[in-house]
C-alpha cells in the first residue's frame, strides 16, 4: 500500500543569513525592534550578549553579532504556518529590514530548512522505511540487536547548492513520517535578490522530487 502523499505537510521553515563578525550597539538593536514589530508584531525582545531575539510563542527571529572568527548570523524560524509563500515574504521582508537598519551588507553563506511531515495512516513509519528502502539492509540492523525503534535515511546531493535530505519515523508518534530538508548556499555574496529563489527551490524540491520518491515507499 503506497503512502498518500497528497497528506505531505510543511510545518516549519528555518532560514539563516550569516555575516562577517561585527559588534551591535544596544541602541541600534532597540531601534531595529522598533522597526519590525511595525510590520511584524513580535512580542518579546531578549537581548543577549552580541544580540537580541525578538519573539511570539510560535515564531522568532535571532540576530547576532558573532565574534572573529565565528560569523554573525540571522536567523529567522517560522512555524505550523498555512501558506508557504505568506511565510516566505515575511521572512524575505524581515531580512530586507535587519539588513537595512544594521547595515549588513556582504554575506557569507545562506541556507533554508524545511521540516514536514506525513502521516502514515495507522501503520509504523519505522516499518515503512525498513521493509521499503531497506529491506534488503534489514537482517544486518538486526545484527545489532533488539530494542531498534526505527532506521532513516540521509541523502546529500551537490547541485547549485548543497541539498541534505533526511527521512525518519517521528519517534514522537510512529504514524508520521519526518522529513528535513536543508539547502545551504555556501559561497559568499552581497545582495538578498538571490533569497526568493532558493527558498522557493527548496519548497519545489519538497512538493515535487521528495513527494514522488515518498509516493513509492509502501509499508
Amino acid at each position: 500500500m503506497s503512502l498518500n502523499t497528497e497528506l505531505l505537510s510543511c510545518r516549519r521553515l528555518t532560514t539563516g543569513l550569516m555575516f562577517p563578525a561585527r559588534q551591535f550597539q544596544p541602541g541600534e538593536l532597540n531601534r531595529l525592534y522598533a522597526q519590525v514589530t511595525e510590520q511584524y508584531p513580535y512580542q518579546t525582545l531578549q537581548h543577549l550578549p552580541d544580540g537580541v531575539r525578538m519573539a511570539n510563542p510560535e515564531n522568532d527571529c535571532i540576530i547576532q553579532g558573532g565574534q572573529i572568527p565565528n560569523p554573525g548570523r540571522i536567523q529567522i524560524n517560522e512555524n505550523d504556518f498555512f501558506h508557504f509563500e505568506a511565510a516566505k515574504q515575511k521572512v524575505l521582508q524581515v531580512f530586507r529590514i535587519v539588513c537595512d537598519e544594521l547595515s549588513v551588507q556582504q554575506f557569507l553563506a545562506f541556507g533554508v530548512k524545511l521540516t514536514a511531515f506525513l502521516p502514515t495512516q495507522d501503520r509504523s513509519s519505522a516499518e515503512i522505511i525498513e521493509n521499503s528502502a531497506l529491506g534488503g539492509f534489514k537482517p544486518l540492523l538486526d545484527e545489532l540487536g533488539t530494542g531498534r525503534q526505527g532506521t532513516g535515511l540521509r541523502v546529500v546531493l551537490h547541485n547549485d547548492g548543497v541539498f541534505d535530505l533526511r527521512i525518519e519515523p517521528f519517534f514522537g508518534d510512529l504514524s508520521n513520517l519526518y522529513i528535513e530538508l536543508d539547502l545551504q548556499q555556501p559561497e559568499p555574496f552581497n545582495n538578498l535578490d538571490s533569497l526568493d529563489a532558493r527558498m522557493s527551490r527548496a519548497y519545489k524540491f519538497l512538493n515535487e522530487d521528495i513527494r514522488t520518491m515518498l509516493g513509492h515507499m509502501e509499508g
